[in-house]
């Protein structure tokens, strides 16, 4: 569905997970017991998930199953019946889950950090799961209406794959979703986000001092796209990476240390992550910035180039081999409306991606002045912060 967090109303964050969970309690002709007992039945499972830009329904089952988990995943999504005993019993779920993200110091952080990483309040940055208020107080009329609007045909794409025949598909397909559009639209009014720069500390009692960078990084159409995913391997994307190296492997700084690429349909962001103990805060912080400065400033080497493509290629092999992952990569392209290539296509890009290209990509979108940064921890390191203005 081309709806997520992005798209909640203003007033009710968490409105779209929500509705997510509420999908299975039942139909006019399923009840929750019924949905689960067809699925298991099957020796199947089924499963949702919501994002900041999209929520997906998935059933995996025996090849001979299809049609009936698809007919499960088109009556459930459709035809929800929303019945206030089920939403209450499921409100109590959500505010648990709410409730467990918020005893999870590292999760705690990085939904503080995305708080603050995109200009005017921007939808981006809230966090997908809501807050307890807003759980707690949303009426069955305004989830019937969110619903209503936002789960149309145009903004539903339904991904098969596995030992399924295309058009045994279309023809069920056909027969149980509502309307068939040609081109997949979001409900909703959108507006582009743009990285804010601003330098944050949160006072938190953990443990750890949790550390946050972000810069712009290409959106998922963007041709510059498979070049930036090579210079983040380079950075902080893996055990060999730069960050890696020197962060937890020379100076046992932290355990978990990393750089990660988030591509979205209108904007993109490069975040770096380190948890440290309060007192290697200055020194982590350091090594990040000397290791942005270098990069910038010398760039990569073709052996590492190389390496990275070695990475991204054996990690797509990998994926490919879960129909689920196959899924979620052509669900995901047409959402975001990114082309879709086949494997042999993608890792021909992958491989003639160069040192050249690698930094051209990263030049034109990494500056240390346009920088976000969060300390999260037991001591406000404002100090820290005005050192990296």
């Amino acid at each position: 569905m081309k709806v997520g967090g992005r798209d909640d109303p203003e007033s009710l964050p968490g409105l779209s997970h929500f509705i997510e969970h509420l999908m299975f309690k039942g139909t006019p002709t399923r009840d929750a017991k019924a949905i689960s007992r067809e699925i298991d039945g099957l020796g199947g499972q089924i499963n949702g998930a919501t994002g900041k830009e999209a929520t997906f329904y998935y059933a995996e089952v025996p090849a001979d199953g299809f049609p009936i988990a698809l007919g499960v995943l088109a009556d459930l999504v459709q035809h929800p019946s929303f019945l206030p005993e089920e939403l209450d019993r499921e409100r109590g779920v959500v505010l648990e889950e709410i409730r467990s993200r918020d005893d999870d110091p590292e999760q705690c952080a990085y939904d503080i950090f995305t708080s603050g990483l995109w200009q005017n309040a921007h939808p981006l940055a809230r966090s997908v799961l809501g807050e307890n208020k807003t759980i707690a107080d949303v009426t069955r009329d305004e989830i019937v209406a969110f619903h209503a609007g936002s789960y149309r045909p145009e903004a539903m794409v339904l991904i098969a794959c596995g030992a399924v025949q295309a058009n045994e598909v279309m023809h069920l397909a056909a027969e149980m979703f509502d309307g068939h559009p040609a081109v997949v639209a979001s409900p909703h009014d959108r507006r582009t986000p743009v990285l804010a720069s601003t330098r944050t500390s949160h006072v938190r009692s953990t443990g750890q001092t949790h550390l946050y960078l972000g810069f712009p990084a290409p959106d998922v159409r963007d041709e510059d796209r498979i070049a930036y995913d090579v210079v983040n391997v380079i950075f902080g994307g893996g055990t060999s990476s730069r960050l890696f190296r020197l962060v937890r492997e020379e100076r046992g700084l932290a355990y978990e240390v990393s750089s990660s690429v988030i591509h979205y349909s209108d904007a993109g962001v490069w975040l770096t992550y380190a948890g440290v103990a309060p007192h290697n805060v200055d020194e982590t912080v350091g090594i990040v910035l000397d290791q942005l400065t270098n990069l910038l400033k010398r760039g990569v080497e073709d052996s590492e180039v190389d390496l990275a493509r070695a990475k991204l290629r054996g990690g797509l092999t990998l994926d490919l081999e879960a129909n689920v992952n196959r899924m979620g990569r052509l669900g995901s392209a047409t959402i975001t409306g990114r082309k879709i290539l086949s494997p042999d296509q993608l890792i021909a890009r992958i491989d003639s991606v160069t040192a050249g290209a690698a930094m051209d990509a990263v030049e034109r979108f990494v500056d240390l002045s346009r920088m976000n940064m969060a300390v999260i921890g037991p001591e406000a390191r404002i100090e820290v912060l005005e050192a990296v203005s």
